[in-house]
């Protein structure tokens, strides 16, 4: 039994530790779709905090978290070149917390405006991360630890293996255009992941390592002259053998132009999981709420999965002149 515990085991690791965490709010996490994103906000400092729950209705869920804090170090009304700095957290528990994961980074992103009215910018950003997985053998539980109707943790599994880890440092780097008027604003970037390629096994496998993971991130934003606004987004992801396309938009309602209550409502579609995810978000003053669910138009092993997501981001409005930068 523990030979074939083992190998599934083994199986279950490479492929979790070997696919970073999604997000269908991408724009809640924005670190982890593109580092160039570090400092692409309006405001001087912006705070998200993301929440993704999937599987809901099969057993144990898999949970992940992120949070990351961004400071904007110049006015960008004043200056031309504009230096940012970046925070990410990432934690992720998957196969009923015998797999978790922790990953943190540290981005800084370097914008140049390319005109006089300050309309085009181009930012880069590198991004060092430090990455710890365990898989955690005390988690399991065997037939042995069934007692009165139920599994007691305190009774010793007796698989007699040791709580394995895997940690190592990476390093990615993105880039991104943005331009914005008036009215409406785009932009379109690119992230390259794990340029390290750092061993992605905890069984000494020197032969598995994380691939290359490609991003393309693409918004643009209309703005019209009284209470609406139009968002369209999306990105391509590519990481190994496994890519996948999410594209999507929202519109924005304000009651008043003086109103300080904002509702937004769209619909993504992700191509691979051929889902889609309804979105309704609010906000209020800085603080903007958001929450999303699953909608798969296809069953995965018999089951339709159940996602949702729910974000916080806060930013700060004490800026000079905002430059209706894209957020979603």
């Amino acid at each position: 039994m523990k030979r074939a515990l083992f190998i599934l085991l083994l199986f279950c690791q490479s492929f979790a530790f070997a696919q970073d965490p999604k997000f269908s709010q991408y724009f809640a996490s924005p670190l982890t779709l593109n580092p160039a994103l570090t400092g692409y906000f309006d405001g001087k400092y912006r705070v998200a905090i993301n929440t993704r729950q999937q599987w809901a209705n099969v057993g144990d869920p898999y949970n992940t978290y992120s949070a990351s804090a961004e400071v904007k170090l110049r006015d960008e009304f004043y200056y031309e070149d504009i230096f940012s700095f970046g925070l990410n957290g990432v934690y992720d528990e998957s196969f009923n917390k015998v797999l978790k994961s922790y990953a943190y980074s540290v981005s800084a992103s370097y914008y140049k405006f390319m005109d006089p009215d300050h309309h085009f910018k181009f930012g880069l950003a590198p991004q060092v991360a430090y990455v710890a997985n365990k898989l955690d053998y005390d988690a399991l539980t065997v037939a042995s630890q069934f007692h009165n109707g139920a599994f007691d943790l305190s009774i010793p599994n007796n698989l007699g293996l040791d709580n394995d880890r895997l940690a190592y440092f990476d390093f990615n780097v993105g880039a991104n255009m943005a331009f914005s008027f008036d009215r409406f604003s785009a932009a379109v970037g690119y992230g390259a992941f794990h340029l390290t390629r750092p061993k992605a096994s905890l069984f000494n496998d020197v032969n598995l390592k994380l691939p290359i993971k490609h991003a393309v991130n693409l918004s643009f934003s209309y703005y019209t002259q009284d209470l609406m606004d139009f968002n369209f987004s999306s990105h391509y992801m590519a990481e190994g053998n496994s890519s996948d396309i999410m594209v999507g938009g929202l519109m924005g309602f304000r009651p008043t132009i003086d109103s300080k209550f904002k509702l937004n409502t769209g619909v993504w579609y992700k191509t691979n999981e051929y889902a889609f995810f309804p979105y309704v978000g609010f906000e209020v003053a800085n603080v903007s709420l958001g929450l999303n669910y699953s909608v798969f138009t296809r069953s995965i092993a018999g089951f339709k999965p159940r996602t949702f997501e729910i974000s916080m981001i806060i930013t700060d409005k004490n800026f000079t002149k905002f430059k209706n930068t894209c957020k979603f």
